[in-house]
């Protein structure tokens, strides 16, 4: 059936020739594989077309869509939201490079869920039109990401019972953790590089505890080189 919806790009594989394998999780149907013709041909409407289905791209999608098949078709797509910043910032493209790579170790293919669909697409149109103060972005992603993949943690005391993390936890980074968890995004709070390494470690190592095949994140050593201090 051809149905409607939105989706979020989370990346590509070559697929023969001309063709490729997309990676996107959808409002209606959750996390699929598309398989999208023609895009890879030299000619400027494929380039066009191609550059529908770069990471953290929201599209607007119109799918074949048939339950338990492997390989879903798309009939039209357009872009949802025209990035204005994310591709062409250093620091904004490493974070969603950082971003789409922590998605596909961490999102299963189930239904639907709206409420996730919604808090990605909040997400990455902030970081678009963020223009300072976002450098904890990622480690404030990573914390609000958790109670979408089932782990029902929503404080940083309840985190601390699942991970316990090799550096001292007090009431300081206790409240950093809360605060990182419950502000908005547009809620900076200060913190140095050492504090934010710190931090991220931690995360990392629980999501890696936690989720199975997590292993190690490759982009994060671009993360670390640009926002060195």
């Amino acid at each position: 059936m051809l149905a409607k919806t939105q989706g979020v790009v989370l990346g590509f594989t070559r697929y023969s020739e001309t063709s490729i394998i997309c990676r996107i999780f959808t409002k209606e149907f959750g996390l699929n594989s598309y398989i999208i013709n023609g895009v890879r041909q030299k000619s400027k409407t494929s380039a066009r077309k191609m550059a529908l289905y770069q990471p953290l791209t929201i599209l607007d999608l119109v799918i074949y869509y048939k339950e338990n098949k492997g390989l879903l078709r798309i009939s039209d797509s357009s872009i949802e939201h025209p990035f204005r910043s994310l591709p062409f910032e250093p620091k904004k493209s490493s974070i969603a490079l950082f971003i789409t790579e922590i998605l596909r170790k961490a999102l299963q293919e189930e239904g639907q869920s709206e409420e996730l669909f919604t808090f990605l697409t909040e997400s990455i149109i902030f970081l678009d039109n963020v223009e300072e103060e976002y450098e904890n972005f990622h480690i404030q992603f990573l914390l609000k990401l958790i109670p979408f993949l089932g782990f029902g943690i929503e404080s940083a005391e309840e985190f601390f019972q699942l991970e316990v993390p090799q550096f001292e936890v007090n009431k300081m980074t206790t409240d950093y953790v809360n605060a990182l968890m419950k502000l908005e995004y547009s809620d900076y709070l200060p913190m140095n590089g050492k504090m934010r390494r710190m931090f991220l470690y931690w995360i990392l190592a629980f999501y890696r505890n936690h989720l199975e095949d997590f292993g190690y994140i490759r982009s994060l050593t671009v993360l670390k080189e640009i926002f060195e201090e």
